[in-house]
């Protein structure tokens, strides 16, 4: 019956931890998301001029939001 917190008791989870954990996991996520959207984009999509306007203002504002977060964080 007791046997989660048993085993929680053992690990030293810190706030700053945790939270760089989330940050990692949520960093991963988007790295996958954005090579299946570039994949999608390019295979299926428009191309030319607009295709690499919605790249980098994609890319520049997932970089603007992780990097605030990971700020926020430390």
């Amino acid at each position: 019956m007791d046997l989660v917190p048993n085993i929680l008791s053992k690990f030293s989870f810190s706030g700053n931890s945790v939270a760089g954990l989330i940050l990692f996991l949520v960093a991963a996520f988007t790295a996958v998301a954005s090579l299946v959207m570039f994949f999608h984009w390019k295979k299926y999509g428009m191309g030319g001029a607009a295709l690499a306007l919605m790249e980098s203002l994609y890319i520049g504002v997932s970089a603007v939001l992780i990097v605030t977060a990971f700020l926020t964080i430390n």
